[in-house]
């Protein structure tokens, strides 16, 4: 669900402007897209429920498969921060448009928006916690597929490398561009193949038949 809402925004609005654009560039376009960008945070905020939605279900799960490892309260206080900073920024969008209108804020919104290009690509910090810890934690004998594993290290590199703008704006690698989104929508399908899998095996009434020894679970004072 997630992944579906957030790929629907795509033709909602078009890619904010890349780090560096020209202060005409900036405000034509968010002048231009206020209303189409209302619709966009919307959807978006939509899509970031459904993953937390799916995350508090993994940190339920996994809090049961793996007790005494740390590792599932990690993924989701990293995935709530990870939804958390990408929330604020989709209400950013708001001001800048308000910004958009008025020509003496026209220098303030240029300055900005570079720093929201940069700021949003920060988020691929509490994603690659987030993925790397909950992969870490899905294990194939407790009903997990072993691919999952894999996925999430694929993801965690993309993490990375969406670092790579962030320490050096003016590379090749242009903040605002691919490399900005691109480690977003690998983590929301992360998190879509890993709701597939973990429905799949609620249906199948593993979910319901597998017990779990009440000396594996931890002890609440």
């Amino acid at each position: 669900m997630s992944l579906l809402v957030l790929l629907a925004t795509i033709p909602v609005l078009p890619p904010i402007p890349a780090f560096g654009s020209s202060e005409d560039e900036i405000v034509t376009f968010y002048a231009t897209h206020a209303t189409r960008g209302y619709v966009y945070q919307f959807m978006a905020g939509l899509a970031l429920l459904a993953a937390l939605w799916f995350l508090g279900y993994a940190y339920t799960r996994l809090r049961r498969e793996v007790p005494h490892s740390p590792l599932p309260v990690i993924m989701l206080a990293a995935g709530t921060a990870w939804a958390t900073f990408a929330t604020v920024f989709l209400g950013l969008f708001q001001i800048f448009s308000v910004w958009a209108e008025d020509p003496g804020t026209h220098a303030l919104l240029r300055a900005f928006s570079d720093a929201y290009v940069l700021g949003f690509m920060f988020n691929v910090l509490p994603a690659a916690v987030m993925v790397t810890a909950g992969s870490w934690s899905m294990r194939p004998s407790a009903g997990w597929p072993a691919w999952l594993k894999p996925l999430g290290m694929v993801a965690l590199a993309l993490q990375v490398l969406g670092c790579v703008p962030l320490i050096f704006p003016d590379g090749p690698l242009e903040p605002g561009g691919l490399i900005t989104y691109g480690p977003f929508f690998l983590v929301l399908l992360w998190i879509c193949t890993a709701s597939l899998a973990a429905t799949r095996w609620e249906r199948s009434g593993a979910g319901r038949h597998r017990e779990v020894p009440a000396a594996a679970l931890p002890v609440e004072h």
